[in-house]
């Protein structure tokens, strides 16, 4: 089937935002920049956020992504060991 001159030409708007093996959002261009759609828990602190580019929303959400991977000493998943 071929292409009616009445549809536009497909176009993308929406940017997968991967960090190393995984798929963590998507990224919306809205005027002037993107808008950030968390897809993991970890992300969830800028989902929504506008960013000026996809530079710098991908360096938020590594930054948000490696933060919340750090483990505390003496601390398992974000709970404190008992004494």
């Amino acid at each position: 089937m071929s292409r009616s001159a009445t549809y536009p030409p497909l176009r993308s708007d929406v940017t997968l935002i991967e960090l190393g093996d995984d798929a963590v959002g998507l990224a919306v261009r809205e005027g002037a920049g993107y808008r950030f759609f968390a897809a993991v828990p970890t992300l969830s602190a800028i989902d929504s956020q506008l960013f000026a580019s996809l530079k710098a929303l991908r360096q938020a959400a590594a930054e948000r992504h490696e933060a919340s991977r750090r483990v505390r000493p003496g601390a398992v998943r974000g709970r404190a060991l008992a004494a």
